[in-house]
């Protein structure tokens, strides 16, 4: 534990910061149990910047669940924010760059109209990215708000220059750099060409420089992830955002000259899926600055559910003879082991009376035969009151298909979708590798995987409902003009086409991408209008005059002349100019059709009723 000798440190001196990353506000927000979860670890992480009296809390992404939270969720959010960052503190942190720049308004603390006791400085993640007309954040409403002072935004993708909230306290100066998420391939290939771009600051040697980003940081596959080496060595502390598992250590450091910079990773404040990195303790940060030298000293949170993940290998156990009732064993051993992690949870309890009662069990299972499988959901009905997650407590894997599959490689046809997601850390990294593992002839022969798992990404995340429609329209059309342009034929000149068509878009980087699928897309809108507008013009052109009814009633033809009754001759009525037509739209005429129908209708039953009143006359 590092000691926090900070007797000859001068408070006036000395930037406190709270840092925390990954909130999630609004995650499982309906569920009964676990709705709540979110919302209680943020207003711990708030709490501690009060007791610990900080001067700024630092967010490094995600605090929204969803890019579109919803309104109940934006209360709760906003509610607590309120609650312990609004007051009449004074704060001594003088912001010294344009703030116009930084924040596109002025510091919430400077304006007159707030009164702001402990300051939000956040980026944004994946999560709570820029959606819509505009482009606006959730982060953007609680900026214009006076709620959170956001930054690190970009929108131009073919470069990124950040430039650094310049912040000063006494003789301690923090120079603060920000970048919001960005795509990884995206960012990754910006990084390569050279074109991500940190402003530096003159007399830099009197600055503490700190980077807070929002990426990939574990190596999930070329080009998915940022490495540590990319970023520039000026920086002397980096605030790692988007990864879960918390990586924090009590550090007491000064940077030297040539060496690198040190790596904090808050991790997240609320398990958002039951992987082995969620179990881990969550954490904050306490960062205390004194000129060139700091101190991390890491917060346990207190508040967050207790989670208890075990991974249990079958054929590893004695469970008993194989054969007579080995689906029963199987399922015996493992309440037994369900009913062990639930004893191991209640033993990690902080004794916090907010903290959840039911704690969080998830055993992963690898098994040897289809003989020891059963149904998991039936399984966790057996838990229902004791745990927070009765219908996922188990993952179920197939042992002999995973060494098949590291034994055989890509020789391995079978696809273990139990295994990849358990693997998986999130639904595109799934999607992906569900993909690349199906054999050749079952993969996808026209849609573009990379535009498949980021449709369903933004379906998810930023609650796009058309996202679908618009990469099916835009991939159907795209194809269709690559076969008209190659004038194939036959069906193999076809097949061999819309071949090299999925190579094209498989080898386009996320920028082509997206703008043939947006090209296509608009082509596809455009002559879905044209199509429209010839039909509408159909129906107005032939929507003219009804033709004359054959009603026996008053106006049956259009004019006022009697109908065929008893002892009457029908005169002709003189001519009468033909009257101006209007033009008509669709709804009227039909209003005007069925009014004439009905009007027939009604004078053909007067006329019967007066026939059959004089059939009974002449019958008298």
């Amino acid at each position: 534990m590092v000691q926090n000798d900070t007797d000859s440190w001068s408070s006036d001196d000395t930037i406190r910061v709270l840092i925390a990353s990954d909130i999630h506000l609004g995650y499982l927000e309906n569920d009964a149990v676990r709705g709540e979860d979110s919302f209680i670890a943020f207003e711990e992480t708030l709490s501690l910047a009060v007791e610990y009296d900080v001067d700024l809390i630092l967010l490094g992404g995600d605090l929204f669940d969803h890019a579109k939270p919803s309104p109940s969720c934006m209360f709760k959010c906003t509610q607590i924010i309120r609650k312990y960052c609004f007051g009449d503190k004074p704060i001594n942190i003088e912001v010294l760059s344009n703030q116009l720049e930084n924040f596109s308004r002025i510091v919430n603390y400077e304006d007159p109209n707030l009164n702001i006791s402990y300051p939000i400085l956040s980026i944004h993640g994946n999560h709570d990215d820029p959606v819509g007309q505009g482009s606006v954040s959730s982060l953007d409403i609680l900026s214009i708000t006076g709620l959170v002072n956001y930054f690190g935004k970009w929108t131009d993708y073919t470069q990124v220059r950040i430039s650094p909230v310049l912040l000063q306290k006494g003789e301690t100066k923090l120079s603060l750099y920000g970048l919001s998420h960005l795509k990884d391939q995206r960012l990754a290939r910006l990084f390569a060409e050279k074109k991500v771009t940190f402003e530096l600051i003159e007399d830099g040697n009197d600055w503490f420089n700190i980077l807070v980003l929002h990426q990939n940081r574990a190596d999930r596959g070329p080009s998915n992830y940022i490495s540590e080496n990319v970023l520039p060595n000026f920086l002397d502390l980096v605030v790692w955002g988007h990864e879960h598992d918390s990586q924090v250590f009590a550090t007491k450091d000064v940077k030297r000259e040539n060496e690198s910079f040190f790596v904090i990773q808050p991790g997240s404040t609320v398990a958002t899926s039951l992987a082995a990195g969620e179990a881990l303790p969550k954490h904050c940060v306490l960062m205390q600055l004194h000129k060139k030298e700091y101190i991390l000293t890491p917060l346990p949170l207190k508040t967050v559910r207790p989670f208890i993940f075990k991974t249990i290998v079958l054929s590893e156990e004695n469970i008993g003879e194989e054969g007579v009732n080995e689906n029963e064993k199987v399922q015996n051993f493992l309440k037994d082991k369900v009913h062990q992690a639930i004893i191991e949870a209640d033993a990690i309890r902080s004794g916090d009376p907010k903290q959840p009662a039911l704690p969080l069990i998830r055993l992963s299972v690898f098994y040897e035969h289809d003989g020891q499988d059963f149904n998991r959901v039936r399984f966790g009905q057996n838990f229902n009151g004791l745990v927070a997650n009765p219908n996922d407590v188990l993952i179920m894997k197939r042992e002999k298909k995973i060494r098949e599959r590291k034994e055989l490689g890509a020789n391995n046809t079978e696809v273990d979708i139990g295994g990849v997601a358990a693997e998986a850390t999130d639904v595109e990294s799934l999607l992906r590798a569900y993909f690349e593992a199906q054999p050749q002839d079952r993969r996808l022969s026209v849609l573009s995987v990379r535009a498949v798992t980021e449709a369903v990404r933004d379906f998810t995340l930023k609650r796009d409902d058309d996202i679908f429609r618009r990469v099916l329209d835009a991939h159907r059309k795209h194809c269709v003009d690559f076969l008209l342009e190659s004038n194939a034929e036959t069906p193999e000149e076809v097949s061999d086409k819309m071949k090299l068509c999925k190579e094209s878009l498989d080898a386009a980087d996320a920028d082509l991408l997206k703008t043939l699928i947006s090209t296509a897309s608009k082509k596809a809108e455009v002559a879905k209008q044209s199509a429209l507008a010839k039909h509408e013009s159909i129906v107005v052109s032939s929507d003219e005059e009804a033709p004359p009814g054959r009603g026996r009633g008053r106006g049956a033809r259009g004019g006022r002349g009697r109908g065929r009754g008893r002892g009457q001759t029908r005169t002709a009525s003189p001519p009468t100019p033909a009257p101006v037509q209007e033009r008509r739209t669709p709804r009227r005429a039909a209003a005007q059709k069925s009014s004439s129908k009905l009007q027939s209708l009604i004078a053909e039953r007067s006329f019967r009723r007066r026939r059959e009143s004089s059939d009974i006359e002449i019958s008298d």
